[in-house]
C-alpha cells in the first residue's frame, strides 16, 4: 500500500437492483418476489446496508422498460416495473439516519429545474445525504416517451449534460446559507440580498430561477456520473464526487482524474476472479 494512502478508508456503496443482480435472481426461493414494488423491502436492505457500516445505498433509473422480446423479458424482469427513485428514496430518509441516498436521473429527459429542485429537497428530507448519479441514457426507448423520433446523438448527449449540470447548481446557489432570518419581530422572513436569480442563457437551457427551495445542506448534493466512454469520463473528472463503474477488467477501467477529494465507488462481488479485480481497480482509481 503507498504510504501516503495508509491512512485512507474504503467508500462502500450497496448498488440495490430492483430484482437482483443476477438474471435469475428473483427465482430463489428466499428472494422477495415482488422486491421492486415493495417499499418493506427496500427499507430493510437500506437499514441492513447502513448497520453495516456502508456510506451509500444507490438505485438506478430509466424513464422506460427494456426493450426486447417479450417471452424473454417477461422471465428476467430486471428494470421492468419498479419504483420512481425521487418517489422512493425521501420515504428512506424517514427510516435510516446515516447513510447516504443516491440516485439516478438523466439529463436527457429532465430539465434542470426540476432535477434541481427534487435533489435539494431530498437533501433537506434526509439531513443531508442527497446523492444524484448524472446519466444521459443509455436505453433509447426513452426517446419514445417524450415526444422524440430518436434517442439524442452520443455526443450531443454528453454536450447536454454538461450545460445541465451546470445549471442544476448554480440554482443551488439561489439562496446564501443565511438567506431566511424567518424573524417575527421585524416581521422579515428572508434576506431579499441573499436571494439570486440565475438568468441562464445557453445552448440548450434557458432558465431565470431562483431555486424555491433553500440551499441544501450539503450546499451541493453529491455528484456521481456513469458512463465509460472517453467524453463520459472527461465528464465525470468535470464535476463528479464519485464514478460508478463497473468496467471489468482493470485495463478497461483505466485511472480517471478527478478532482481532489473524490473516489470511485465500489460495489462489493462475490463472483468471479475477473469481476474482482473490477472492485480492486476501483479502489486503486482513487485519488
Amino acid at each position: 500500500m503507498d504510504k501516503e494512502r495508509s491512512g485512507e478508508r474504503m467508500k462502500l456503496g450497496a448498488f440495490f437492483h430492483p430484482t437482483g443482480n443476477h438474471v435469475a435472481a428473483w427465482l430463489h426461493p428466499d428472494a422477495q418476489i415482488d422486491a421492486g414494488t415493495n417499499f418493506r423491502h427496500y427499507a430493510e436492505i437500506t437499514q441492513t446496508a447502513e448497520r453495516g457500516k456502508f456510506d451509500l445505498m444507490f438505485v438506478a433509473d430509466a424513464v422506460a422498460t427494456r426493450d426486447g422480446k417479450l417471452e424473454a423479458l417477461s422471465r428476467w424482469p430486471q428494470y421492468m416495473a419498479y419504483f420512481d427513485p425521487l418517489t422512493l428514496l425521501p420515504a428512506l430518509a424517514t427510516v435510516t439516519t446515516h447513510i447516504g441516498l443516491c440516485a439516478t436521473a438523466t439529463t436527457s429527459y429532465n430539465e434542470p429545474y426540476h432535477i434541481a429542485r427534487k435533489f435539494a429537497s431530498l437533501d433537506h428530507i434526509s439531513g443531508g445525504r442527497a446523492g444524484w448519479n448524472v446519466v444521459t441514457s443509455s436505453n433509447v426507448s426513452e426517446a419514445f416517451n417524450f415526444g422524440r423520433e430518436r434517442h439524442y446523438e452520443h455526443d450531443a448527449r454528453y454536450d447536454r449534460a454538461i450545460e445541465f449540470v451546470e445549471v442544476v447548481k448554480g440554482l443551488w446557489d439561489s439562496w446564501d446559507d443565511d438567506a431566511f432570518v424567518r424573524d417575527r419581530k421585524s416581521e422579515r422572513y428572508f434576506d431579499p440580498a441573499k436571494l439570486h436569480y440565475l438568468n441562464h442563457k445557453g445552448e440548450h437551457f434557458s432558465v431565470r430561477g431562483p431555486l424555491n427551495v433553500a440551499r441544501p445542506p450539503q450546499g451541493h448534493p453529491a455528484l456521481f456520473q456513469a458512463g465509460s466512454s472517453e467524453v463520459g469520463r472527461e465528464v465525470a473528472a468535470r464535476f463528479a464526487e464519485g464514478v460508478h463503474t463497473s468496467a471489468h477488467p482493470c485495463q478497461r477501467a483505466g485511472i480517471l482524474p478527478r478532482p481532489e477529494g473524490a473516489h470511485a465507488k465500489v460495489r462489493p462481488s462475490t463472483g468471479s476472479a475477473e469481476s474482482n479485480a473490477g472492485s480492486q481497480c476501483d479502489r486503486r482509481a482513487d485519488p
